[in-house]
């Protein structure tokens, strides 16, 4: 009988074959019926009578007995639940046996539950897994006594393993081998400890896949192998951004704006990626953004980025820039940059002439080259790369470089500047309510050294500032300074996991120098607006309605965007 019993608590016993939508079978114990699966129509009374006390005695009733058997009704009586006399765990050595024991389900003075220490193994085998211990046994053995049931759990804790690769269920194009890379995990290591969490953010976080499952660590030959559920979004994408702009009250009528944007991602399947953008703003002014990026050069944890910006302004200024910069990954989500610059500037017929009112006869924009070298540091953690909900984005960097500029030799202007620019972002993404999240943080571009009169600085070298992609609420571009920068605060409340309405304010500021077209200036702007980000079966729309208060409300700003997938 102990023999039995024992088998009937650790799940050894046949299994009812499967539950129907209406039971055949029904336990009643003194009136009262009692919740469970049945068997099968056309099961033996006395197999159904067999397979109820199991059940009974897995809910910790061992004195349970069958009364009586009347049609298709069970009567039983279940007695007093057993209660747990001790829990004990023994051969725990890599792991803190008292911390393990606290976490249990199954507690001194609790009824006995089969299904709650099954539960408390599994967890205790996982708890192992996550340790780099994927080989640990795991066994209960119980023990009778006239008070209760005392368990104790027998760990054999096995010896470590290691990482044999990383295999992706579902994935048609990415490699192992940058998966392994991006969830910084090393083939061959010895696995201390795995925390299947981190692994499905930081491969979510590369924005090649829509879905990462748990991964799962799967022990094979001597080995293990991290196994992960995904499903790959598209090889690419197309972005259009329209937005239209009403009359500013020039007469004018109003200007339509946009963006369009082609990216590659996963070429080869090692995540790296191509990117065209061209952007048409109000007036002949035009840009475009040309980038190229492979995040594991020679499979080593460095990124390189080649890029190139085109921008022209009517017939005011053409500026060219390319960029080399590199990245070296620390920690997964930290990466320390480097990055080199080359920049020049060419004056258009109305840029060439000197300002109006100017004595000097110096242009209004000099004919320069300049090259910039510095470095910076970067760091993403957030839980969704597409709708974040807790997280924090920090990108800072700082660059020196020297500047020659062209000018009459009747200008008193130095041919060659030191200058020094400095670059950041800041994005808090904190929850609140449910399916709420502020998002709060800041922008900035300053030009640090160079920027007086006396430096020949001009509007070639300043930074283009509004808009939909920095201050929300103006024209595309219409500031410029040697200090720009804004600080937002965004309310959002989820619709779905991807989609979410908000409403945001933002606070720019804009410190002009003074330069041949005018003198100095300091300026605070504020933008408001509310907007969505929506799934659809096309794509991810984006909708902005944008105000200043300069303007009333149905002269907003309208931003509509949609990314298709290719």
């Amino acid at each position: 009988m102990p023999g039995l019993l024992l088998g009937l608590l650790l799940g050894l016993a046949p299994r009812p074959a499967a539950a129907q939508a209406t039971p055949p079978w029904r336990l009643v114990d003194g009136g009262e019926e009692v919740a469970w699966t049945p068997p099968a129509p056309g099961v033996a009374p006395a197999a159904a009578a067999s397979l109820a006390l199991a059940h009974l005695q897995r809910q910790g009733f061992f004195g349970a007995r069958v009364d009586s058997v009347q049609g298709s009704t069970l009567y039983v009586t279940r007695g007093a639940a057993a209660r747990v006399t001790a829990v004990e765990l023994v051969g725990a050595q890599h792991l803190d046996a008292t911390l393990l024991q606290r976490e249990l389900s199954t507690r001194p003075g609790e009824p006995f539950r089969a299904e709650g220490l099954d539960a408390d193994l599994a967890a205790l085998a996982e708890r192992y897994g996550r340790a780099g211990r994927p080989l640990a046994q795991i066994r209960p053995e119980l023990v009778m006594e006239e008070e209760g049931v005392r368990v104790r759990v027998v760990i054999e804790e096995g010896g470590t393993v290691r990482l044999r690769g990383v295999e992706l269920v579902g994935a048609r194009q990415t490699r192992p081998s940058f998966a392994v890379h991006a969830a910084g995990l090393a083939v061959g290591a010895e696995i201390v400890r795995f925390d299947p969490e981190a692994v499905r953010r930081d491969l979510l976080a590369t924005g090649i896949f829509d879905m990462v499952g748990e991964p799962q660590l799967v022990v094979v030959d001597s080995g293990a192998v991290v196994r992960v559920p995904v499903r790959e979004g598209p090889p690419g994408s197309f972005d259009l951004v329209l937005g239209y702009l009403p009359d500013g009250g020039a007469g004018g009528g109003g200007a339509v704006v946009g963006t369009g944007r082609i990216e590659l991602r996963n070429l080869f399947g090692g995540g790296r990626s191509l990117r065209l953008s061209l952007v048409r703003d109000p007036g002949l002014t035009a840009s475009v953004d040309v980038r190229a990026s492979d995040p594991y050069l020679f499979g080593l944890p460095l990124r390189v980025e080649g890029r190139f910006e085109g921008y022209g302004q009517d017939s005011t200024f053409a500026r060219q820039r390319y960029r080399v910069e590199a990245g070296y990954r620390v920690v997964p989500g930290l990466e320390l940059t480097a990055g080199a610059t080359r920049e020049s500037v060419q004056p258009g017929p109305a840029g060439a002439r000197p300002a109006v009112g100017d004595p000097t006869g110096r242009p209004r924009i000099a004919a320069s080259d300049a090259a910039f070298a510095g470095f910076g540091l970067r760091y993403a953690r957030v839980d969704d790369p597409v709708a974040p909900h807790r997280g924090l984005v920090v990108d800072v960097a700082a660059e020196r470089g020297r500047r020659r500029r062209t000018v009459p030799d009747s200008v008193a202007t130095p041919a060659t500047v030191t200058q020094q620019r400095l670059f950041a972002t800041l994005r808090v993404y904190v929850p609140t309510l449910r399916r709420q999240t502020f998002v709060t943080g800041g922008d900035a571009s300053v030009l640090l050294s160079g920027r007086t009169a006396a430096d020949g600085v001009d509007e070639g070298d300043l930074f283009r500032f509004g808009g939909a992609r920095s201050l929300r609420g103006y024209d595309e571009n219409r500031f410029a300074g040697d200090a720009v920068g804004r600080l937002v605060a965004e309310y959002r409340y989820a619709l779905d996991p991807t989609s979410f309405a908000f409403a945001f304010f933002d606070l720019g500021y804009v410190g002009r120098p003074a330069t041949p077209d005018g003198p100095a200036a300091r300026d605070v702007r504020p933008g408001y607006g509310v907007g969505i980000q929506y799934r659809t079966p096309l794509g991810l729309a984006t909708l902005t309605y944008a105000l200043n208060p300069e303007i009333g409300f149905a002269g907003g700003k309208v931003h509509v965007g949609l990314a298709f997938g290719l």
